[in-house]
């Protein structure tokens, strides 16, 4: 007879049904009955055998091997784990109406708290989602109040920069490292005079917060050493970890250097042709000319680890056409001819442009050229034109469409992180503040009108919907299913993603942008949300005859205004670290929840 050990599906540590093993048990063993004379099975004594008239002279039986004796003993351990198994079971079954009524009402309490469990879980996963964002509050229900100040020497010249899990503050010769909820100071490094430490949001503009934590933070100053200081000494680059350890070393270049994000040091140094500094000549009409058969220099772009000055990656971006604006400054309101001077670039998250006299060009942080420089319609090819690049949120980055017929408007190009790749009939808009969960599209200005396009890797580029006389010019968010917008009119409109219907309309007077409406950067200074909130800073008066910032917070669900908080200081720094705020003030920085 063959028997299989059951599984016990509720067994904690129970094997699978195929991992069970099989015994085969012997009914006869030689030598041992169980016949019904003999129902307990007892074994014959060997030494004492019964006597009877058919004795014979054989042999007497052989007693049981051990193999034997094992198996017939695991039979009996297997029938009695099973009796005892299942009078357990019916012992514990209701035999009552009101008990079986019970036991189904228990069942169900256990389902609600599975799906209870299941919403705190997404909930979780939801709030880590936007606290990973740059403009994630854990909460902004109520006006903030200071939980922590500390005092600076010159505020103005201080700057916050996000790591993880730190509040980086960056003024003097010095970088101090805080903890975002508690305001103490958790190291201190000394990084030379005048540094300027990234990565991290630019300053006095709004705009999409793409900047990831600083993780290290790279800072370059000068050492401090000339006999004048400033300019006269040697400059360093200092990397500086989130637990405060440090690494300094010399720069040996003259280049422009610019901290960038995975402990990067970007060098854009002019190459070859005529670097001269030197005045130009003006025309009657005060526009200034080149001299003749001018032909500048080249530019490389190096990226290199800052820590070791070990190279990544490099490139040339070489001389084209140049414009005379783009190759002069201005001394004493007198045009002079300064090519590294006239040297601009735009870093903003894993994305870096560059632009210059008779040079443009477009980088990912990995080396990726993002321009054509074989193209001459390309617009940062000959250096005549700087295309406008920008990063998306969710992976991936927009850039020009250079395939456009002359004479028409150019829309963007949007290239996805799965690869794909689709152009847009206008500009795409970047969201500044997200709750970091992908709705699968993006958002569109066409003409006057606002429209949505799948991003998901089946249908890239698809049309969602189009929505007629919605001159969109800024996404200030993208939060819960809900897109809050500034119009060219100044009114701010809160649309749903999904379909492209009006929620809500603020007030243009609500945020005083008068006739900056075009310029939203220079009169919102950022975005940040809670998932139900939008927080704002606002200038007092964009006009700038008064002084004074507004910290306006709106609710996204209907857009009203929750609360607002009116301070002196006519420009602040505000970011979020680990859904934390910390803000910088006229004596110092603070931390507001």
């Amino acid at each position: 007879m063959t028997e299989r050990t059951q599984h016990d599906d509720a067994a904690p540590g129970s094997p699978e049904p195929s991992e069970v093993h099989t015994f085969d048990l012997i009914d006869e063993v030689p030598g041992v009955s169980g016949g019904a004379d003999d129902p307990d099975g007892a074994d014959p004594d060997p030494e004492h055998p019964p006597a009877g008239p058919d004795e014979t002279d054989e042999p007497a039986p052989r007693s049981p091997g051990r193999l034997a004796l094992a198996l017939t003993s695991a039979r009996a351990a297997v029938a009695r784990t099973v009796r005892r198994g299942g009078a357990a079971v019916r012992r514990r079954l209701p035999t009552s109406r009101r008990g079986r009524v019970l036991l189904v009402g228990g069942t169900v309490s256990v389902v609600v708290v599975a799906v209870a469990a299941g919403v705190l879980v997404d909930a979780q996963l939801r709030e880590r989602a936007l606290l990973a964002t740059p403009g994630g509050v854990r909460s902004l229900d109520v006006q903030p109040a200071e939980r922590w100040s500390i005092d600076l020497d010159n505020p103005i010249a201080a700057t916050l920069i996000e790591m993880p899990g730190v509040l980086a503050v960056a003024g003097g010769t010095e970088v101090r490292g805080v903890d975002p909820a508690s305001g103490d100071v958790l190291w201190t490094v000394e990084v030379g005079d005048d540094a300027h430490c990234g990565p991290g949001t630019p300053l006095g503009i709004g705009g999409p917060a793409s900047a990831e934590p600083a993780d290290p933070l790279v800072c370059i100053a000068s050492s401090g050493g000339g006999a004048g200081g400033g300019d006269e000494s040697p400059r360093v680059v200092t990397v500086i970890g989130a637990d405060g350890a440090a690494r300094t070393r010399e720069l040996d270049s003259d280049a422009v250097v610019l901290p960038a994000a995975g402990g990067r040091l970007i060098r854009l140094e002019p190459a070859g042709g005529d670097q001269e500094r030197r005045p130009v000549v003006v025309d009657k009409l005060g526009v200034p000319h080149l001299p003749k058969d001018f032909a500048g220099p080249d530019l490389t772009v190096r990226v290199e680890d800052a820590a070791t000055g070990a190279e990544r990656w490099s490139d040339t971006v070489e001389f084209g056409a140049a414009r005379p604006d783009s190759c002069v400054t201005y001394a004493d309101n007198a045009p002079v001819l300064d090519v590294v001077g006239a040297l601009g670039w735009d870093l903003h998250g894993s994305l870096l442009e560059v632009q210059g006299c008779g040079v443009s060009a477009a980088f990912l942080l990995d080396g990726t050229r993002l321009d054509d420089p074989a193209d001459p319609a390309d617009p940062p090819a000959d250096g005549v034109d700087t295309a406008s690049f920008a990063p998306l949120p969710g992976g991936g980055w927009v850039g020009p469409d250079t395939t456009a017929a002359e004479g028409t408007v150019s829309g963007d190009v949007v290239h996805l992180e799965h690869g794909g790749t689709f152009a847009l009939d206008g500009q795409a808009l970047v969201p500044w503040a997200t709750d970091g969960r992908d709705p699968g599209l993006l958002l569109e200005r066409a003409g006057t009108r606002l429209g949505a396009r799948s991003t998901a890797e089946d249908d890239a580029g698809a049309r969602l919907w189009s929505m007629a006389d919605v001159r969109a010019t800024t996404v200030l968010a993208r939060v819960s299913g809900t897109a809050v917008v500034v119009d060219e009119d100044g009114a701010v409109r809160a649309i749903d993603v999904g379909t492209g219907a009006d929620r809500w309309t603020l007030d243009p007077e609500v945020l005083s942008f008068g006739d900056q409406v075009w310029a939203a950067e220079s009169t919102i200074f950022g975005a940040y949300t809670d998932g139900n909130t939008l927080l704002l800073p606002v200038t007092a008066d964009p006009s700038g005859s008064t002084p004074g910032l507004r910290l306006l917070a709106v609710d996204l669900e209907d857009g009203a205004v929750r609360w607002e908080i009116a301070q002196d200081t006519p420009y602040t720094q505000l970011i979020s670290i680990d859904g934390h705020l910390a803000q910088i003030t006229q004596q110092g920085v603070v931390g507001l929840g």
